[in-house]
């Protein structure tokens, strides 16, 4: 899959000529003229990289990149600026969202080039360690699930059969109402978290598993048996 490299720059002929020299290298970018427009882009289609001027009208480049961390805090941020800018460049450096920055005007577009390659390394092994963080959540929530779940489930067994019974006491049955209560709160806690799991988990690592049919893994178990 392509990286995508959003460019804001307000520098009609620089915009171009960086955006004519990343897609040369195989990028998918996508341009803006200053900062707004560039928020606009990065809602529309989420960029790998940002590709930045510090002074622009509207929206400058350290306002874009606060607005962009709300979002996206692992987002890596490459800012192209003058002498005058380097204030909010180590301002932006302080506060952490800036990844790197460049110098104006550029001596060599191999700088920017290497920065960028850099920058769309470090965001896929964030991606990769976030995708192993939440393959290792699934896979230890489902070894757990089923005494979490099994245990409960006896417990709502058990109530019914003391609410069937004949004659029992009034005390006996608020008790078995308690305890379904109280089983239905437990695996409903852990449906939650594994619904949480699910909706977080990056598509990445949903096509990177195997998909189990569970009606046929239980056939097989029981075959097995």
């Amino acid at each position: 899959m392509q990286a995508r490299v959003l460019v804001v720059e307000d520098d009609a002929e620089v915009r171009t000529l960086l955006v004519r020299t990343l897609r040369r290298r195989g990028y998918s970018v996508e341009e803006a003229a200053d900062g707004m427009e560039g928020l606009a882009c990065a809602k529309r289609a989420a960029p790998d990289v940002v590709l930045t001027d510090m002074t622009m009208p509207r929206l400058d480049g350290l306002g874009l990149m606060k607005a962009l961390r709300q979002t996206d805090s692992d987002l890596p941020v490459i800012v192209l600026t003058g002498h005058g800018s380097m204030e909010n460049v180590l301002q932006a450096m302080r506060e952490g969202v800036l990844f790197d920055y460049l110098m104006k005007p550029l001596p060599d577009l191999t700088l920017m080039e290497v920065a960028v390659l850099r920058a769309v390394e470090v965001r896929r092994l964030r991606a990769r360690a976030r995708e192993a963080d939440q393959v290792t959540a699934m896979r230890e929530l489902a070894v757990t699930a089923a005494d979490r779940v099994l245990n409960p489930l006896n417990v709502i067994s058990l109530s019914l059969e003391s609410l069937k019974r004949e004659g029992s006491s009034p005390e006996a049955r608020a008790k078995a109402v308690t305890g379904i209560e109280r089983a239905v709160a437990a695996i409903t806690r852990v449906v939650r978290q594994m619904a949480i799991i699910a909706r977080y988990a990056s598509r990445e690592v949903h096509q990177g598993l195997c998909e189990i049919d569970l009606d046929t893994a239980t056939a097989q178990e029981q075959e097995g048996e």
